[in-house]
C-alpha cells in the first residue's frame, strides 16, 4: 500500500507545482501589452492619430485616424474607381508586419498574384471570404478575411491604398489567438461582381 501512495503523492505534488508556477500572462495582460506595442510603434514611427475621419485627405503622411473599434487607419489613395458593393470580388495586395516580432509576410511581390475575397454587406455588417489561391488563407488556415481589412471599404474605392494598425480582435486568426497587433499596407481593387 505504501508503494502505491508514494507515486500518487508525487504526482499530486507535481500537479500542484505546475498549477502554482503558471508564468503565462492573463488575457488582460496580453491586451495591455498589445496596447503598449501599438503605442511604441506609433511613437517610434512618428505617427499620431486623430479621432475624426478627414473629409478628403489626411493632413500629412504621419496622420492616422483612430476608429471606434481601436484600429488605426490611414488612406494613402482613396481610389478613382467605383465604390465597393456587396457581392464584389475584391483583390488585395498586402504586406503584413507582426508588431510583436517584426515578422513580415507579403503577396505584394513582383509577379505575385493578389488575394481575392468575396465582399458581403448585410446592413452595417461586413464579411469577407478568401476565394481561389489565397496567400493569407494558406498561411493562417482560414478563409475569413480579417475584419480590420473590411472596415476601410466603406471609405475608399476601386484602386485605393490604405495603411492600418490592426489590434488582435480585428486581425487574422493567429493575431486573434495569440493577441498581437499587425501593421498593414493594403491595395484594393475590384475583380468582378
Amino acid at each position: 500500500m505504501k508503494r502505491l501512495l508514494i507515486p500518487i503523492a508525487a504526482m499530486m505534488a507535481l500537479a500542484v507545482q505546475l498549477v502554482s508556477c503558471d508564468d503565462g500572462m492573463t488575457y488582460a495582460e496580453m491586451v495591455e501589452e498589445e496596447r503598449d506595442i501599438i503605442a511604441r510603434f506609433l511613437s517610434d514611427s512618428g505617427f499620431y492619430y486623430v479621432e475624426n475621419f478627414p473629409a478628403d485627405s489626411f493632413a500629412n503622411d504621419k496622420e492616422f485616424m483612430l476608429t471606434t473599434d481601436g484600429m488605426y487607419m490611414r488612406v494613402e489613395d482613396f481610389g478613382d474607381g467605383r465604390a465597393f458593393e456587396s457581392g464584389d470580388e475584391v483583390t488585395v495586395r498586402f504586406t503584413e508586419v507582426n508588431l510583436s516580432n517584426q515578422l513580415t509576410i507579403s503577396n505584394d511581390v513582383q509577379g505575385g498574384q493578389p488575394d481575392v475575397f468575396r465582399y458581403e454587406l448585410y446592413g452595417s455588417t461586413q464579411s469577407g471570404i478568401f476565394i481561389g489561391d489565397s496567400y493569407m488563407a494558406t498561411i493562417y488556415s482560414s478563409t475569413a478575411v480579417p475584419s480590420g481589412w473590411l472596415m476601410p471599404l466603406e471609405y475608399v474605392r476601386d484602386g485605393s491604398h490604405v495603411r492600418l494598425i490592426v489590434p488582435h480582435d480585428l486581425g487574422q486568426t493567429d493575431a486573434s489567438y495569440y493577441v498581437y497587433p499587425c501593421y498593414y499596407e493594403l491595395y484594393y481593387g475590384i475583380a468582378k461582381r
